[in-house]
Order: structure tokens, then C-alpha cells, then sequence
């Protein structure tokens, strides 16, 4: 296994077509695989609640360092439901916007729709958001039968599609029409729904034909990526504070 873990934070700006201004920004969350996700797959619940913890901390730090508190505008910060508890979880970010003095009416809790998703949690988190007053969006939306299941049981700020739903809407009439009906269904509820940004001329103007108005990523410029990295404990170890180095 890695002696290191190789976390980052990838700030996404997202922006209505037409305008340069992002209205909202994602904090992707990624870390080489067999590194963190395998770390997060052997570990207890308990502890991987302490693992998410980490990860919401260092996306809310990286927020903070960019100025988006100052600057106003929405930050979805993806939530692995999996971790634990909705309370424990929240109480994880809570502490983190806090420490970082993000304003909790800018975060929205991001939690994945894909089709392999625990339902049950994915549904605990919801009620959890709700209660708290917290704006939610849903990640990874293909409009399968989870992805549905969640959006008739809560009224989401933001959708994000699945990459694949959208991708060559040119080549694909058939997910164009369903990405269509998406955007019906979200523009009845005072949803925003937002795709990945085409990079190809003919996928510009496919996503445009669908209806597609918000979108993700900026064409042919780096991402903000922010990178950390920290020591993986050994097998059984238990774990403790570790402060994560810039």
C-alpha cells in the first residue's frame, strides 16, 4: 500500500451560458486510487465518518483560501453518505465552515444520485439537510430509478448530470431527448441543472439544441486544484489528528 495519501481539491467554476461570472463553484474531491479510496473502502464506519471529516475540512479550506466566502456564490460540496451518520457528517462540515468562517447559506450538500448509491442514506442525508435548512443538489444524475426516487422526495438547488448522459449529445438523439426531459422536470421544481462543459463545437451546439443553460469547467484551462497529502495509517492503527500539509 502507499505510504502516502494524495488528496486534492478541485475548484469547478460553474457559470450560466452567456456570462463569465460563476454563480457556483464545486469542490471536487479526488485522491489517487489506490491511495485514499482504497484506504476508504477497508476502513469501519466510525472511521471513515473521521476520513469524510478530513475531506470536507480541506474542501472548505481550499474555498476559503480562493475567496469564495467574500465572493458570494454557492459552493457544492460533495458528501459521501456512506460514511455515516447524516448527524455525524453534517456535524463534520458544520465545524469546518466554522473554522474556515465559510457561510453555511452558501454551502450546498452535494449527494451522488448514481444508481449505486445506499438509497437509505442518500435519503437520511436528505431529511437531515431539510430539517437543518441546509440547500441540497444531486450529483451524478442520469435519471435512472434512485435518481428519480430522490428528486420526488426533496426539491434540490442544483442537479449535476452524469458526464455520460451528456456526452456526444450530437451523436446520441436518444439521451439528447432524455436530457430534455430532465430539464422539464427540474424547470418545473425551480431546479438549476448543470452539465459538464463541451469542449467540441458540434457538442456546444447539441447541448444548447437540449436546452442545457449552466454548465461546469471552463473549456481548455487548468483547473483550481489545491493538493494535500498526509501520511495512511498502518493496518489497525488507531487514528488520530493529523494536520494536513499544504
Amino acid at each position: 500500500m502507499a505510504t502516502t495519501m494524495d488528496l486534492r481539491i478541485d475548484l469547478q467554476p460553474i457559470t450560466a451560458q452567456g456570462s463569465t461570472e460563476p454563480f457556483a463553484w464545486h469542490a471536487g474531491i479526488q485522491a489517487r486510487a489506490q491511495a485514499f479510496h482504497t484506504v476508504d473502502a477497508i476502513l469501519l464506519r466510525e472511521d471513515r465518518a473521521e476520513l469524510e471529516g478530513i475531506r470536507l475540512d480541506r474542501a472548505l479550506a481550499a474555498a476559503a483560501a480562493a475567496g469564495l466566502a467574500d465572493a458570494g456564490t454557492l459552493l457544492a460540496v460533495p458528501v459521501q453518505v456512506r460514511a455515516g451518520a447524516p448527524d455525524r457528517l453534517l456535524g463534520h462540515l458544520f465545524r469546518a465552515a466554522l473554522r474556515h468562517r465559510f457561510p453555511l447559506d452558501q454551502i450546498v450538500v452535494e449527494i451522488s444520485a448514481d444508481e449505486s448509491t445506499d438509497r437509505d442514506a442518500a435519503a437520511a442525508m436528505i431529511h437531515a439537510c431539510t430539517d437543518r435548512g441546509m440547500m441540497i443538489g444531486l450529483s451524478d444524475f442520469a435519471a435512472g430509478p434512485l435518481a428519480l426516487g430522490l428528486l420526488a422526495h426533496c426539491s434540490p438547488r442544483l442537479i449535476r448530470l452524469a458526464p455520460a448522459l451528456v456526452h456526444h449529445l450530437e451523436a446520441a438523439p436518444a439521451r439528447a431527448r432524455l436530457v430534455e426531459g430532465v430539464l422539464r422536470l427540474a424547470g418545473g421544481m425551480g431546479v438549476t441543472v448543470i452539465a459538464p462543459v463541451p469542449t467540441a463545437e458540434a457538442g456546444q451546439r447539441a447541448a444548447a439544441a437540449a436546452g442545457l443553460r449552466h454548465f461546469q469547467g471552463t473549456p481548455n484551462s487548468a483547473p483550481h486544484v489545491r493538493r494535500y497529502t498526509r501520511p495512511v495509517r498502518r493496518w489497525g492503527a488507531p487514528i488520530a489528528a493529523t494536520r494536513l500539509a499544504a
